[in-house]
């Protein structure tokens, strides 16, 4: 074999430097042809065989491996009703090979799964441009993708399957029957990359309720007026128009998000059944957005008086209000969320009213020692409103959950890691309880803070971490650019850089979104303004 491993190394060796020497007898013979038939295999290996795409650092691929497949996608596809087999042939090897580039890369980096958001269109329907949109997250290194399912008041439902509380995204009579959900999870799979749904959970969007569905009903019956969540001046998160400046992470409010009451019985069933469709389409996980109430701007994003949390719907005050443990209690409660306050004067018509009863009580209280000041009954109605608030959230949360659990995939929560805080003599407007989720969701923190450095972001991140249970997995969210600061944020990989060095435990980190990568801008608005 000393002659094949020299030709092993020089490829370019001639044939007949292993011809045969005169004479050579039999049993030289046969080693001579096994010797050039394994010189003919390995010349087949080497000019026969693809040349490896090559990635860089963070799995990304070349310019030169991505053209060739965008070449062969667009000759392949050009033609939906007739595509040319040998190139579509082609076009489907190289999508397999950069699938096991882009697997081998990830299992070799520290950053094992990197994903991105995506909002889909009604023009992704046409010819290749699922597969393009895909193609182009593989080549960028991304093996993960959440594909947001509701947006804008609209569902990525087919209309003739559309059973839910959303009109379907695609309108066309002709495309009544696409399925864009669907056809996303396959390309995206079909490419190596974990296609999750993403949905929206407590904003439902100012399309809920709207139009009509496919038996001809109005969507817009009593009981969806009654889930919408209010304040306690009867307003609702679209009838508040919030124009007082961003918030510290520049978000800016919106009136066209619109929130539902977490503890009606009908927010939960029409969330549930879009849930238990998306299911159908068999994702490889469910991201859940969302889960909070709605944030204010300027002032009104620190809320500290009752009168301003999103708990006057009908069912939310109900339950509140079965949390009295005794009639004093109830009384007082009432009084509370009525008033915004109570006075010693409320206190001494409760035990009028209720003379056999010692004090108000209501879950979590405990009889006081002493008679307590009206500062101290104050303080203890404000916990009972917050914590019913973020109660709420969470059996909210748990309720649509449930088909998620029950087919075995992974479900997530994205949330802000400073949305549960105290801001003074109040709370983050957003009453996001995440202190309060379960290990059994994977963990997201929307990681958005701007300083001009990675130190905020990493800060967030490392709360997060600090603060979960043990065994919960979290995975940031990140905001940027590729190679770029952006908008007083350094560039993705500073800050995947950082959080690896702070926090070595993290491998796994998402990108918001695919849309606002400025590479793909104008491929996002020919997407997004396109008509079929």
């Amino acid at each position: 074999m000393q002659e094949f491993a020299k030709t092993n190394q020089n490829p370019t060796a001639k044939w007949w430097q292993f011809a045969p020497p005169l004479g050579c007898g039999t049993l030289c013979l046969r080693r001579t042809i096994r010797t050039f038939a394994l010189i003919l295999f390995t010349l087949s290996e080497i000019f026969i065989q693809p040349v490896s795409a090559q990635v860089g650092e963070y799995c990304q691929f070349e310019n030169e491996a991505i053209a060739s497949k965008d070449k062969l996608r667009i000759k392949a596809l050009q033609n939906s009703d007739r595509p040319d087999p040998t190139t579509l042939k082609e076009y489907q090897s190289i999508v397999q090979r950069h699938r096991q580039t882009l697997n081998t890369c990830r299992q070799k980096s520290w950053l094992k799964t990197q994903g991105i958001w995506l909002r889909l269109y009604p023009c992704d329907l046409q010819a290749g441009k699922l597969e393009e949109i895909m193609d182009r997250m593989v080549n960028r290194g991304y093996n993960q993708v959440f594909v947001e399912v509701i947006s804008d008041g609209k569902i990525l439902l087919p209309q003739s399957e559309n059973f839910t509380a959303w009109d379907s995204l695609v309108q066309s009579e002709k495309y009544k029957n696409a399925d864009l959900l669907k056809l996303a999870i396959a390309k995206g799979k079909e490419r190596g990359l974990k296609v999750h749904a993403w949905l929206f959970t407590m904003n439902v969007s100012k399309g809920y309720g709207q139009g009509f569905d496919l038996t001809g009903l109005s969507r817009q019956t009593v009981a969806r007026q009654q889930a919408i969540a209010r304040n306690g001046y009867g307003d609702n998160t679209i009838s508040i128009i919030e124009n007082l400046g961003k918030n510290p992470e520049r978000e800016v409010p919106t009136k066209d998000q619109l929130f539902i009451d977490p503890y009606n019985y009908q927010a939960q069933k029409d969330l549930y059944l879009a849930v238990n469709e998306v299911i159908k389409r068999q994702p490889d996980g469910v991201a859940f957005d969302y889960v909070r109430y709605k944030r204010g701007a300027g002032s009104a994003s620190v809320v500290s008086n009752v009168r301003y949390l999103w708990i006057y719907g009908e069912a939310s005050l109900r339950a509140l209000r079965d949390r009295a443990e005794n009639l004093q209690g109830l009384e007082i409660i009432q009084r509370f969320v009525k008033q915004g306050f109570i006075t010693p004067n409320d206190l001494k018509i409760a035990k009028t009213r209720y003379p056999q009863e010692s004090e108000p009580l209501w879950q979590g209280r405990r009889p006081s020692p002493d008679k307590p000041a009206i500062a101290f009954w104050q303080g203890e109605l404000w916990r009972l409103a917050v914590n019913h608030a973020f109660i709420g959230v969470i059996y909210y949360l748990d309720s649509i959950a449930k088909p998620v659990f029950r087919q075995g995939i992974p479900a997530s929560i994205a949330f802000f890691s400073d949305g549960n805080q105290p801001v003074g003599n109040g709370f983050d407007s957003r009453m996001q309880p995440w202190h309060l989720f379960s290990n059994k969701y994977e963990w997201r923190p929307m990681a958005y803070a701007v300083c001009n450095k990675p130190d905020c972001i990493v800060a967030q991140v490392r709360r997060v971490t600090q603060l979960a249970p043990a065994g919960t997995q979290v995975a940031p969210i990140l905001v940027g650019q590729w190679g770029e600061p952006f908008s007083n944020r350094p560039s993705l990989e500073s800050q995947m850089q950082a959080i690896r060095t702070a926090v070595p435990t993290i491998n796994s980190i998402s990108h918001f979104a695919f849309g606002w990568q400025k590479r793909e801008l104008a491929f996002t608005r020919s997407r997004q303004f396109c008509k079929l």
